[in-house]
């Protein structure tokens, strides 16, 4: 009796959806037909007139058979939970109109089901193609090549780099350049430039690795007299400098010939020794911006403003 009950319910509530669409339908017709505006001849305009009245009349007729079937709908809160499956349950609920609970659910529902089928064939595929380890043959037979180690920060046995310091050094008179070894293998150079600067630069190999400038009466030790190297200038300038030095080391990086590239890095370095005495090369002025020309260009060697270089 209830089956027979909600059945009913059901057909008319299709009859009610198809009513529905049938006047969205007609009125959308008369709209339409309104807003593309009739073109006729003299003395046809009776025509378009009984036309449009037509349109009208099915609209008409339309509204009173759905206002007709209406009544015979009852809604869906009057039926029996127990009538009802999981998602008609869901819809008994009116706070779920808000959340969208029912669509997710729908959805998760969709994508679960996809993943279950391609776990299926992943699982029927894996199954007809076993994965096995390669053949290594008999023990002894072939050996596992070894992966050779890296060889782009080691120092090539024909430089010597105390040797590049010395003859980077003894080549300009206003740069001072020292080596030390603080941490073990890796070489920190210690360069005081004329009466301008002091600055540490730390290599790994002949690469360079962190460059520090700090002003002239600074050093590069700690309170307790260890070296120092990441301490920063108390001087807004010369960390400015620090900057724009370590921007310039990627010019200068040359992984193939690490001797040229770091004596060629020093060079360039040395032209700092004007860096409060010369002006800029482009607006000739000597401060922008309360700063000095603290650019230098890495192919003429001009001082440029960190404004004027861009």
């Amino acid at each position: 009796m209830a089956d027979n009950r909600l059945d009913t319910q059901i057909e008319k509530l299709t009859q009610a959806i198809k009513l529905t669409q049938k006047l969205r339908a007609s009125v959308t017709k008369v709209f339409t037909d309104l807003s593309d505006g009739y073109q006729a001849p003299k003395g046809d305009e009776k025509a378009q007139l009984n036309k449009l009245e037509k349109s009208l009349s099915a609209v008409n007729d339309n509204l009173s058979d759905l206002e007709k079937l209406a009544p015979n709908i009852h809604s869906t809160t009057n039926i029996s939970p127990l009538l009802l499956n999981s998602a008609g349950l869901l819809g008994l609920d009116p706070a779920t109109d808000k959340s969208g609970i029912a669509s997710q659910l729908h959805y998760t529902h969709k994508w679960t089901n996809k993943v279950h089928k391609l776990g299926d064939y992943t699982a029927q595929f894996l199954g007809t193609n076993q994965l096995k380890r390669t053949n290594q043959g008999p023990v002894g037979q072939n050996k596992r090549m070894r992966r050779p180690e890296p060889t782009i920060h080691r120092i090539p046995e024909s430089i010597n780099i105390q040797q590049l310091v010395v003859s980077v050094d003894r080549s300009s008179p206003d740069m001072s350049v020292s080596l030390i070894r603080p941490m073990g293998n890796s070489t920190v150079l210690q360069i005081t430039l004329a009466k301008t600067l002091r600055a540490v630069i730390v290599l790994r190999g002949l690469l360079i690795e962190y460059v520090s400038i700090k002003a002239f009466n600074e050093d590069f030790l700690s309170d307790e007299g260890r070296p120092d190297i990441w301490s920063k200038s108390r001087y807004q300038v010369f960390n400015k400098v620090t900057d724009l030095v370590t921007a310039g080391t990627i010019h200068f990086y040359h992984p193939q010939l690490p001797d040229a590239s770091l004596r060629s890095f020093l060079i360039w370095l040395n032209n700092y020794k004007t860096l409060f005495s010369a002006p800029c090369s482009k607006c000739g002025k000597y401060l922008q911006g309360f700063l000095p020309p603290i650019w230098r260009d890495t192919r003429s060697s001009q001082p440029l403003h960190d404004g004027c270089r861009q």
